[in-house]
């Protein structure tokens, strides 16, 4: 009788973390670039979450698709270790085109001098105010 409960509460845990899939689109054309990251990082049953993902490198027009899931593999790796590391496989794919929305503007600070910034934020606000379109500011 107890080995019978014993299996039960054993199947509930294990179903309990089983598998899961989140996609994130951002309404971007996906391109051909995709980063795998099959083993992402997290601790004490996600409360300590994974560090960022930076792939402002690969995805020069920014980002299309995130998909994050735990696979079998990864939900048998946070079993064994009783939720004390919890990876997580993160699929990102690059979007196509411009980073930049329809109609929005870019201006650019000539150089790093605190000047420079100053009359890129002048320039990039009074753009704004005058199309009432997004303006992108880069240093």
């Amino acid at each position: 009788m107890k080995a019978g409960r014993g299996a039960v509460i054993a199947a509930i845990v294990l179903l309990a973390g089983a598998c899961y899939r989140q996609v994130v689109q951002t309404g971007r054309t996906p391109s051909s670039t995709v980063i795998d990251n099959p083993w992402t990082h997290t601790f004490l049953w996600g409360i300590v979450p994974a560090k960022p993902i930076d792939v402002t490198a690969q995805c020069r027009s920014g980002i299309a698709t995130v998909v994050t899931e735990q696979s079998f593999w990864n939900g048998l790796a946070t079993v064994l270790t009783l939720g004390i590391w919890g990876p997580r496989h993160v699929t990102i794919t690059c979007a196509t085109g411009s980073a930049l929305g329809r109609g929005a503007l870019e201006v650019f600070a000539l150089d790093e001098s605190p000047e420079a910034r100053s009359d890129a934020l002048a320039r990039a606000m009074e753009a704004s105010a005058r199309t009432a379109a997004v303006v992108v500011l880069r240093f």
